[in-house]
């Protein structure tokens, strides 16, 4: 059933880069959200009184926002959230922490909504976003690759036990070294990219993609669950599966932006 899934999830990503940027938005964003909803749902099963309907709109508005204007608005829109989350604190049945439910509607607006944000800004640069997303999805996947066969082959430091104890600095280094391989390989095939700016990229994916992960197992330990959610047959939720990207995509937005653009 994994193996399924993971060809279903294949011949989408293929048809929507086939049809083009807003083919693949509305895909994009239509990810993000249920990994957005799963994240507000890993903060109920932790006790927190989040408003999941008011959070999708929120991280809806910021994808639109990202994807239709500027990246340079989702700062209002995060400020037009932060009010609206605020004044749902207040409401008769917000239970005994709004504070903390408050800040854990903004967290998880900053992580997946500001994520979502960032593929959204990428995808959005001029004649070649859409080929710049994918290179990146695929780094991240390789370090991904790398770090697990790496790790299980030769693991035996631990990186941080009390986090995610399957992780290993040997898979680290793996992940890596397979990222940087293929950043090397985006920069020979893309004219967009030169090899050293491809390598910069796997760079780039291998530094924050494993701490998007552990930001993951993180949240997940400290809410009690094990899954972000049942959505993906073998393959557990939607946030399991966008973790790494989510939290690479900013930063390499940030590199082509500056660097590479």
């Amino acid at each position: 059933m994994a193996v399924v899934t993971a060809l279903i999830l294949l011949a989408l990503i293929i048809l929507c880069f086939i049809l083009g940027p807003d083919a693949f938005f509305v895909l994009a964003a239509t990810v993000i959200l249920l990994a957005l909803y799963e994240a507000f749902d890993i903060a109920r099963a932790g006790g927190h009184r989040v408003v999941p309907a008011f959070g999708i709109a929120a991280g809806l508005s910021m994808l639109l926002t990202a994807y239709l204007w500027r990246p340079s608005y989702l700062t209002g829109v995060l400020a037009l959230a932060l009010f609206g989350s605020t004044l749902l604190a207040m409401r008769p049945a917000r239970g005994e922490r709004p504070a903390s439910d408050v800040a854990w509607t903004m967290f998880a607006l900053a992580w997946v909504g500001g994520g979502g944000a960032g593929a959204v800004s990428i995808l959005r640069l001029e004649d070649v976003g859409l080929e710049l997303l994918v290179a990146t999805v695929l780094l991240v996947a390789g370090d991904d690759i790398g770090a697990y066969f790496t790790g299980t082959a030769f693991g035996k430091h631990k990186m941080a036990p009390s986090i995610s104890p399957a992780k290993s600095w040997e898979g680290l280094f793996g992940g890596l070294a397979l990222a940087l391989v293929a950043g090397m390989g985006a920069g020979v095939l893309l004219d967009e990219l030169t090899l050293v700016e491809g390598l910069g990229l796997g760079l780039v994916a291998a530094v924050f993609a494993p701490l998007g992960d552990l930001l993951e197992s993180m949240v997940k330990r400290e809410m009690g669950v094990k899954d972000s959610g049942r959505l993906l047959p073998g393959h557990g939720g939607m946030l399991d599966r966008l973790d790494a990207i989510l939290f690479t995509v900013p930063f390499a937005y940030l590199y082509l932006r500056v660097v590479v653009l």
